[in-house]
């Protein structure tokens, strides 16, 4: 991984945040709204219009996966609310 990449992440993780505090969401609210069919994961197509959606940033899907990879703890390559709740409400 390049540095450009895991910047990427980092980048996403901390906009993210940044769209929770200020819309004073907390991880749950953010879960529910990128996880569109209700599954309780999170997939690739439903991270990549969740970050469209509230941060307005369009990702390559290789972005895309490296998100998940970053977030995803249990290797199922998707990505569930104690890994999306870890990944927001840690201390930077």
């Amino acid at each position: 991984m390049t540095e450009d990449e895991s910047w990427s992440v980092d980048e996403a993780i901390s906009n993210l945040k940044k769209a929770m505090s200020e819309g004073n969401h907390n991880a749950a609210d953010v879960f529910s709204s990128i996880d569109v069919n209700n599954d309780g994961e999170i997939n690739g197509p439903e991270l990549y219009k969740g970050l469209l959606e509230h941060l307005g940033d369009r990702l390559s899907p290789g972005q895309v996966s490296m998100i998940i990879e970053a977030l995803d703890s249990n290797d199922d390559n998707r990505i569930d609310l104690s890994e999306l709740t870890s990944a927001l409400e840690e201390e930077e």
